[in-house]
């Protein structure tokens, strides 16, 4: 059962972006393992894929992955997984290499799963990214219109579907 949806997000003296979005759940998703971490990361892409009914794609090789639309344009470009487990956390970390929705190169998404007390929390985290669709600093909010109502909401309830369906399969 997921419990305490949380989301935020804020923006670095930098102008990057970071976001959280996390739940609470009362068993394990996924075990304490290479193969657990890894499910985080195959789930998350299957949920983007899911949630636009395939119009955005994962695509991925050995090298890593992106996301591209309907089969074209590579909308964010990532790196390998980046795995760890250990019996407080399982992780799944991709660093953020480029594509059309990124300004530059740079910061890092990882999908998780760590214990809370009694409770274990999953969590999805973007760390120093640059939004191409954001406004700039100092350049007027409308200027970011695109991420703020577009992008940021999309990548929310991609986690929001994501959660749901780790705690789904957990019970499969």
């Amino acid at each position: 059962m997921l419990r305490g949806w949380d989301t935020n997000e804020r923006v670095l003296d930098s102008g990057a972006f970071e976001s959280s979005q996390r739940v609470r759940v009362t068993e394990p998703v996924v075990e304490s393992s290479e193969s657990g971490a890894r499910w985080l990361g195959v789930a998350y892409w299957q949920a983007v894929d899911r949630f636009t009914r395939g119009s955005v794609r994962p695509r991925w090789t050995d090298d890593g992955g992106r996301l591209t639309l309907l089969g074209g344009a590579s909308l964010l470009c990532f790196g390998p997984p980046e795995l760890a487990f250990s019996d407080e956390l399982v992780s799944c970390r991709h660093s953020i290499q480029g594509g059309l929705l990124a300004l530059r190169p740079g910061g890092s998404i990882t999908l998780a799963q760590r214990r809370a007390g009694e409770e274990l929390e999953l969590s999805v985290t973007v760390e120093e990214y640059l939004p191409r669709l954001a406004a700039r600093l100092g350049a007027p909010w409308w200027t970011g219109a695109l991420y703020a109502k577009g992008q940021s909401p999309f990548h929310a309830a991609v986690s929001r579907r994501y959660f749901t369906q780790l705690v789904a399969d957990g019970r499969s």
